[in-house]
């Protein structure tokens, strides 16, 4: 068992990054704070950073912050490495955590998203892990509110309430 353990984390090595920052304002970087639903999601090509760019088309439930029109399409260059597909299906994995600043974990498409964008220099939406994504099968999730928080937005009613499930955020969150 040990044997295949190594021989699969061998075989599904990722590119080297690293996901980190001093303290900063989310503010300062974003231009949008958006709630919607992933509809679909498009892989792009390898780039030279070991991943492939994924294109995520959102319908938008509500803007907290900036202007879109709904569907949206927001690119996240962190979360595909093009060498981590499962040795069964070969289906393309998602790892967005895995120190590239990727916000995707899961395959997104159904679920809900709280995310922060900021416009890059080719003019499109794009994604970091640093500014803010929480993807779930939940509209009123209240893990959200670490992002309005971080994005100086008041928190809606439906989430004001205490935090039943504080998931992989721990108990920081927790009132």
């Amino acid at each position: 068992m040990a044997c295949l353990a190594v021989a699969l984390l061998v075989a599904h090595a990722l590119p080297a990054a690293a996901c980190s920052a001093g303290p900063f304002d989310v503010r300062d970087y974003t231009q949008l704070l958006v709630l919607g639903r992933a509809r679909s999601i498009e892989l792009g090509d390898l780039k030279a950073s070991g991943f492939v760019e994924a294109t995520v088309t959102l319908d938008v439930i509500h803007l907290y912050r900036g202007n879109a029109l709904s569907p949206l399409r927001y690119v996240d260059s962190g979360s595909v490495a093009e060498t981590l597909r499962n040795p069964v299906t070969g289906r393309q994995e998602f790892h967005g955590g895995g120190g590239s600043c990727g916000t995707i974990d899961d395959d997104p498409i159904g679920k809900y998203v709280l995310i922060g964008l900021a416009r890059g220099e080719d003019s499109r939406w794009h994604a970091n892990r640093l500014w803010g994504a929480v993807y779930t099968d939940e509209l009123d999730y209240a893990m959200y509110r670490w992002i309005f928080e971080r994005h100086g937005v008041a928190i809606p009613f439906l989430i004001t309430g205490p935090v039943t499930d504080v998931g992989s955020f721990g108990p920081a969150l927790a009132p």
